[in-house]
């Protein structure tokens, strides 16, 4: 595809737009410089994984990008031989790691969340832990090289400790034995040398190499001679130690060198991650849909908008090419969005074929083709001799000999810049050459005649853009089928031309032009009118769909609870069942061992008679009921609440508050708020049933934050996300308990020393939180 559709079309706008939204130097550079894929499978592929990274930016958010940078650089000097300082060292380090942490957040992800391309990718992330491990031990998180890089460097440290020490202890003796000679009893630093303020004049009494003299000349810094020869032989260390930082960091650079292929290959990875992610945050923040591509040259847009204008000023717009017609002509008056219609479907195009969703609504489809072809504004040229009607024609003769039957062709202004007649006659004949080779076209103008070959033509439509005559003001509508009116008069006269004028200008047209005019107008009228019943006839249909929709959600609804409360109401049924059959043969057993023994007194069976009533199922329905005083009959069985016994009414008194109730052997006087009727307090099984519903199971973070908190205060909280993880099968967390004094970090460590879910810990590496962090291996 030629660079200059892409400038034509605005292209870099686009992928800049898509670049901002990427979060690593990686991912900005593969979009700044997007293109569309070889194939359409590719792209295919290509929105399946996009569509992977919107749903799970939605369910649970970005990916962690702190660390990745480009690396490439780095690899290629270590690859050359070349030496790696302490700081790009680190970079690696930080790289490796958030290459691990994005690894494992792509792996570990609940399993309703179906992105089994991202997980894929995540698979092809290579470890170089310990290459990490090896860095680590040698280079400070402040770029410095630790003692315990190499053997040879700690005991060159040591040593020249061992001389400094030396030096100073020299010093602070002069300090208490020479402090008359002294301006101040300090020692000072002048260039890399330790030196003693000593008066001018008294500089003859300590022997040595004056460094300085204080902007007075009262005071001269002199460096003893009894520590000269130890400073040079710390000057000669410190040689010594930067030899054997270089050797650590040569060693370390071979290391990474080793693995470079394999971080090349994650560099890689992580910025197409990044892309992916990018594109998925430009479809959400935009609402853009994912568009079907298809093989047959045919275009479906549906509320359709420019990409490079604000979603809140765009107006949709609906194109279809390709089925039935292969050429749409767009006419219609200057700065009414004709143009922007072109670029719409140039853009939405590349941008489909580049895998990316596109500003349009659901269902969109959109035509794989082998080249986009546009001849697109005014590309006059004085350098080159070239007017605008030849510039425009010199670009349309550069793409006769390209297209093919998959190819989309962009005109603006077919025709334009020369004698109107030839023009239009020039543009039929481009129109009819791309028609035979089932090119599709999309072109605008202003020419009457080729509104008539559209009109006339059966592969090809009209098109046009609204304009409001009332308020001289494009509304940017497209309609297809109906052709456009440039509206020149009308305008001419909102905008003040003498009304003698504007007849003499309707006189001069041909009576064939007003007529197509007064039909167009009509026919606008028509479709505006037509456009308005289909739109609240859709709205009415839309109403219907969802309240179709509700209603079998709420019977499906309706239907599963019902059939789970049956579940359980036959469950619990049979319990109450056996449990009932149970006790009364415990209450047959125990009257037949006491018939025997000729002992049954009163109360006992009094006792087995409650046992009995109360094994017995309650299978009526309705609520318990207060009973008041004329609702008693004598004679009536009620329950008495106090007790949980069963009886029977034999008396009432005389205001009906009171009742005496016969309770086996007893006679008991109660108020009558104590009874209650035993036909009318009983539930079915049904209604006995409790439901229980569990909220699923959140989704558990990788990493916890007791910053603040006292180690009593946080142990609880670090076992009970220790459980949480390990339930959920997260292999390494991050507990973030910060430095500070270091008692809440020491607490901690010595609690997961021991607890049974912790295999390994470690402090926290570059991009981790260093020592404010501990990380945990989990078991």
């Amino acid at each position: 595809m030629e660079d200059r559709v892409f400038n034509i079309l605005e292209w870099d706008k686009v992928c800049a737009r898509l670049a901002a939204h990427a979060q690593t130097v990686l991912g900005k550079a593969r979009l700044t410089g997007l293109a569309p894929c070889a194939t359409r499978e590719q792209a295919e592929a290509e929105l399946g994984k996009v569509e992977e990274a919107v749903r799970f930016r939605q369910r649970i958010g970005d990916l962690p990008w702190s660390g990745v940078s480009d690396i490439h650089r780095l690899l290629r000097k270590a690859q050359a031989g070349g030496v790696l300082g302490p700081g790009e060292l680190n970079q690696l380090v930080a790289f490796i790691v958030a290459g691990r942490r994005i690894r494992q957040t792509l792996t570990e992800i609940p399993p309703d969340i179906k992105v089994p391309g991202l997980h894929q990718v995540a698979e092809q992330l290579f470890d170089a832990r310990q290459t990490e491990v090896e860095i680590r031990q040698a280079i400070a998180e402040d770029d410095s090289v630790l003692d315990q890089a190499s053997p040879e460097l700690r005991q060159i440290r040591q040593q020249r400790r061992q001389f400094e020490g030396r030096i100073r202890d020299r010093l602070e003796a002069m300090l208490r034995t020479h402090q008359r000679f002294l301006q101040d009893p300090v020692i000072t630093v002048r260039g890399d040398s330790l030196c003693l303020p000593v008066r001018v004049e008294f500089k003859q009494q300590i022997p040595g190499v004056i460094h300085d003299v204080s902007a007075s000349g009262a005071t001269v810094f002199v460096e003893p001679q009894e520590v000269v020869s130890l400073h040079a032989r710390v000057r000669a260390l410190v040689m010594e130690e930067e030899r054997a930082v270089e050797r650590v960091l040569q060693r370390l650079s071979g290391v990474v060198a080793a693995v470079a292929d394999g971080l090349a290959s994650n560099a890689c990875w992580l910025g197409q991650l990044d892309a992916w992610f990018a594109k998925a945050a430009y479809a959400l923040s935009e609402d853009a849909q994912m568009p079907r591509l298809r093989s047959d040259g045919v275009w479906s847009l549906r509320r359709a908008r420019h990409p490079l204008i604000p979603r809140d000023q765009a107006v949709p717009m609906d194109l279809s090419l390709g089925q039935p017609f292969t050429l749409v002509v767009i006419t219609g008056p200057n700065t009414g969005g004709k143009t922007v219609a072109l670029k719409t479907l140039g853009l939405l195009t590349l941008m489909a074929m580049s895998g990316c969703f596109i500003p349009a609504s659901e269902g969109s489809e959109l035509s794989w083709c082998d080249g986009v072809y546009a001849d697109i504004g005014d590309e006059q040229s004085i350098e080159q001799s070239l007017s605008t009607f030849s510039a425009h024609m010199r670009n349309i003769v550069g793409m006769l000999h390209k297209v093919s039957a998959h190819s989309l062709v962009l005109l603006d202004e077919l025709g334009a810049g020369t004698d109107p007649a030839e023009g239009a006659a020039l543009a039929v004949a481009l129109l009819e050459y791309f028609k035979e080779r089932g090119v599709r076209v999309v072109a605008t103008t202003h020419y009457a005649e080729l509104k008539a070959y559209a009109f006339h033509e059966p592969l090809a439509t009209n098109a046009s853009v609204e304009f409001d005559i009332e308020t001289l003001r494009p509304t940017y509508r497209l309609r297809v089928g109906v052709p456009g009116r440039s509206n020149a008069l009308a305008i001419a006269a909102r905008l003040g031309v003498p009304e003698a004028i504007l007849a003499r200008a309707r006189a001069e047209l041909r009576s064939d032009n007003v007529r197509v005019e007064e039909l167009i107008a009509k026919i606008e009228i028509a479709q505006r009118q037509a456009e308005q019943l289909r739109a609240e006839a859709e709205r009415e249909r839309q109403a219907l769909v969802e309240e179709r929709a509700r209603l079998a959600l709420e019977r499906a609804q309706w239907e599963a609870s019902r059939q789970q409360e049956e579940a359980d109401a036959v469950r619990r049924a049979q319990e109450v069942l056996e449990r009932a059959e149970r006790e009364a043969e415990r209450v047959i057993q125990e009257l037949r061992s006491r018939q025997r023994q000729a002992v049954v007194k009163d109360h006992e069976l009094v006792a087995l008679r409650k046992a009995l009533d109360e094994a017995r199922p309650n299978l009526q329905t309705g609520q318990r009921r207060r009973i008041g005083p004329a609702d008693i009959p004598v004679g009536a069985t009620v329950r008495v609440l106090s007790f949980g016994q069963k009886g029977e009414v034999v008396e009432r008194s005389a205001d009906g508050r009171e009742l005496v109730v016969q309770l086996g052997p007893l006679r008991m006087k109660l108020p009558v708020q104590d009874v209650e009727l035993v036909s009318g307090a009983q539930r079915t099984a049904e209604q006995a049933v409790t439901r229980v519903r569990r909220n699923p199971a959140a989704h558990v973070p990788l990493q916890l934050d007791v910053r603040g908190h006292t180690v009593d205060e946080a142990i609880p909280q670090v076992d009970k996300y220790l459980d949480a993880a390990v339930v959920h099968g997260l292999k390494r967390v991050t507990i973030i308990h910060g430095k500070g004094t270091g008692a809440l970090r020491d607490g901690l460590r010595r609690f997961l020393s021991r607890h049974p879910h912790v295999a390994a810990w470690a402090p926290g590496g570059p991009g981790e939180g260093g020592d404010g962090a501990t990380v945990c291996d989990l078991q």
